[in-house]
């Protein structure tokens, strides 16, 4: 039996990654880890598995492993099934209901993935110019059981890791803000008061 391997994220998808993320919360001995992951993204049911030499099964398990180490920025477009989805253009003008769901999603969020995705890329309606304007929001409906099934998985890591990236400068930003804010120190009454003073 020829077993075929990803080698690259986009070819798994939204669904496969929020299944290894169950595998790896589970409670199971790291054999069996790895034949539920190589199971879960090659297809190949647990009975071949189980044929398997051990070092085949630890040479295709590190493969698989190597995958979440590549190119992981941000994808703005992606075309599913003849709809072209573009990534929320414009953050800093979230709806109500945008960040209502997404702070609800985010509470679970390997279980509700598929959900901040549908809400962070939805239809393109216009573009022109390099600008684009998305869909209006009206909940995840369907378009989250689509992106479970079909949307490959480095388009969710870019989206992920501009998050990461996004969160850490904020505050980085706030940090540095705050001590350049602060006054300077006035050493005059410490001295006063024996700080500082060396005997």
């Amino acid at each position: 039996m020829k077993l075929i391997i990803p080698t690259d994220t986009s070819e798994i998808t939204l669904g496969q990654l929020q299944g290894l993320a169950d595998i790896e919360e589970a409670d199971i001995d790291t054999l069996e880890r790895q034949k539920r992951s190589i199971s879960l993204l090659t297809g190949v049911d647990r009975e071949t598995l189980d044929r398997f030499r051990l070092s085949d099964l630890e040479m295709v398990y590190d493969k698989l492993l190597s995958l979440s180490k590549k190119d992981n920025r941000l994808i703005k477009f992606v075309t599913l099934e003849g709809v072209k989805y573009g990534f929320h253009p414009n953050l800093s003008e979230i709806t109500t209901g945008e960040f209502a769901d997404l702070d609800t999603y985010c509470k679970e969020l390997n279980k509700n993935l598929h959900k901040v995705m549908a809400v962070l890329y939805r239809p393109v309606v216009k573009e022109k110019y390099g600008k684009y304007d998305i869909e209006k929001y009206n909940g995840t409906g369907k378009r989250a059981e689509l992106f479970k099934d079909k949307l490959p998985a480095n388009v969710v890591n870019g989206a992920m890791v501009f998050f990461w990236t996004l969160g850490k400068d904020y505050l980085s930003s706030i940090l540095q803000s705050s001590l350049e804010g602060k006054a300077p120190i006035n050493n005059k009454g410490l001295a006063r008061n024996g700080v500082g003073i060396q005997s």
